[in-house]
């Protein structure tokens, strides 16, 4: 990811947090023919020991399955906040418009998750994590299900571990501006608001 020093996120907290606050992310790798393969997935981010793992599940139809139980590289993409900046918030008029984001690129290998108890672990954990942001509601649980049933249904799915052995995060938040094009731009997006808008203008303040 093509990232001007101004912009890199070295902060390995930081990162996490985007990655954790913006699950929904892209598994990336090339096939045997050099072309892209992509899948949209919601993915945990577990820190083990300083370690970064990244786990999540495709379908077993879906060809990526193949390369997990290969062991191949892949990078798991997260996007984080983003909003436009328009040209009329800055006090220079010879501006152009742009956007500002931050997004995280965990590059590793992929191993399979084999044993039932482990990938019963995985989903038992997606659920619990997202079933949280829906509170005061009562969370779901694999155990609502008839006996049985989760084990006959994971037989359709492929889980995974993405060991991180390299971490890429940007924050193009405006550093690269004077303080005062800064603080404007803060500002309107706030006055824009909306949840991208206004995320955004709090991480311009954080870094």
């Amino acid at each position: 990811m093509y990232t001007p020093p101004a912009f890199q996120l070295v902060d390995l907290d930081r990162a996490i947090a985007v990655m954790r606050d913006h699950p929904f992310g892209q598994l990336v790798m090339v096939d045997a023919d050099g072309r892209p393969e992509i899948s949209h997935l919601p993915l945990l981010v577990d820190v083990v020991d300083d370690s970064v793992i990244v786990r999540g599940h495709v379908a077993r139809a879906n060809p990526m399955a193949h390369a997990i139980a290969e062991g191949r590289v892949a990078t798991a993409v997260f996007t984080g906040p983003h909003a436009y900046v328009s040209p009329d918030w800055f006090g220079d008029r010879d501006t152009v418009p742009t956007w500002n984001y931050l997004a995280v690129h965990a590059t590793g290998r992929l191993s399979m998750l084999a044993e039932p108890d482990a990938v019963e672990a995985l989903l038992a954990d997606l659920s619990a994590t997202h079933e949280a942001g829906l509170a005061p509601k009562t969370p779901w649980t694999a155990g609502k299900m008839s006996p049985g049933t989760q084990r006959r249904m994971i037989k359709g799915i492929t889980a995974f571990t993405l060991a991180v052995d390299a971490l890429e995060a940007k924050a193009k938040l405006s550093q690269n501006k004077t303080e005062a094009d800064r603080v404007a731009i803060a500002a309107q997006l706030r006055h824009v608001g909306g949840g991208g808008s206004v995320a955004v203008a709090e991480w311009m303040a954080r870094v």
